[in-house]
C-alpha cells in the first residue's frame, strides 16, 4: 500500500522525510508539504494517513495517533522559532501570531503569560517580518524564516526553545508523525522509522542539500540539523509534551 503522508517544508523536517522522495521510499508514500495548519486541516479531512503536525493538534484530537519514539523535538534552543520584538520583552502589549502555526502561538502565548506575566493583544498574520512589526510589538515566526529573518527594528529575540527550558527545565517536543484512528499504525510507524534511519545516516548529504535548496548557509544548517533537531526522543521528551499539554489546557 501507499500511504498519503504529510510534511512541513521546513529543513527541519528533511532527515525524517528525504528517504520517501527517493524511488525506494517513493514506492510506499505520497509525500505532501503544507503549513502544519494545513497539514491538520488535511489530517482531519481524511486526504492524508499521517502527517507531521503541531503536537498541539494531537492535544485538541484524542482520538489520533503519534508514531512512537519519532519527533520534531529540541532539548534547548530551537533556534527556528523565534519571537522578534521592537520592544523589550516585557515591556510588550501585542503581538503578531505566525497564522501557519499551531503549536507555537499556544506556546508564546504561555511563555509570556505564564513566564512573563504579561497579557498582550495578538493577531494573526501572514509570515512577513516587516509588515507583522508594523502593526504589533512583536512578531512570531517559525520555519526556515524563524531561523533566518532580520530587522532593522528588532531590538530583542525570544528563542521560544530556550524561554521553555528555562522555565520549565523540560525539552520541547513541536511535532508527531500524527495518526487518524482508521489509519494502520504499526505499518506506518515502521515506514517512517526506516525513513529517519535512512536520514541519519545520510545527514551530511542533507545538509549540503538543505543549504542549497533554501540559501541558508551551510553552517547553520549544519548546527541546526546536527546540534539542535532531536527527532529521536525519550521519555524526558514525553514529560515535556505532557507539561505542554497541562499548560495548553488553560486555553482551550
Amino acid at each position: 500500500m501507499r500511504y498519503r503522508v504529510g510534511s512541513v517544508p521546513y529543513i527541519n523536517a528533511a532527515p525524517l522525510t528525504r528517504w520517501l522522495e527517493t524511488d525506494a521510499g517513493a514506492r510506499y508514500a505520497e509525500l505532501v508539504y503544507a503549513p502544519p495548519s494545513a497539514l491538520a486541516q488535511m489530517l482531519r479531512a481524511g486526504a492524508l494517513e499521517v502527517a507531521l503536525v503541531s503536537s498541539v493538534e494531537h492535544f485538541r484530537r484524542p482520538d489520533t495517533r503519534y508514531v512512537p519514539g519519532l519527533a520534531i523535538a529540541s532539548e534547548r534552543e530551537v533556534l527556528s522559532v523565534r519571537l522578534f520584538s521592537r520592544v523589550p520583552i516585557r515591556s510588550l502589549s501585542s503581538v503578531a501570531l505566525d497564522s501557519s502555526s499551531l503549536t507555537s502561538v499556544a506556546l508564546t502565548r504561555i511563555l509570556l503569560e505564564r513566564a512573563y506575566g504579561l497579557a498582550p493583544a495578538y493577531h494573526d498574520a501572514a509570515p512577513n517580518l516587516e509588515a507583522m512589526l508594523s502593526r504589533a510589538d512583536a512578531a512570531l515566526l517559525i520555519g526556515d524564516l524563524g531561523m533566518t529573518a532580520q530587522h532593522e527594528s528588532v531590538v530583542e529575540i525570544l528563542d521560544l526553545g530556550a524561554a521553555w527550558r528555562d522555565w520549565t527545565g523540560l525539552p520541547f517536543v513541536w511535532a508527531l508523525w500524527l495518526m487518524n484512528p482508521d489509519a494502520p499504525a504499526e505499518p506506518i510507524s515502521a515506514l517512517l522509522h526506516e525513513a529517519y534511519q535512512w536520514g541519519a545516516q545520510h545527514i551530511e548529504s542533507i545538509v549540503h542539500a538543505e543549504a542549497q535548496r533554501t540559501g541558508i548557509p551551510y553552517a547553520l544548517c549544519q548546527r541546526y540539523l546536527r546540534e539542535v533537531m532531536v527527532y529521536a526522543i525519550d521519555s524526558r521528551f514525553l514529560q515535556g509534551l505532557e507539561r505542554f499539554r497541562a499548560e495548553a489546557s488553560r486555553y482551550n
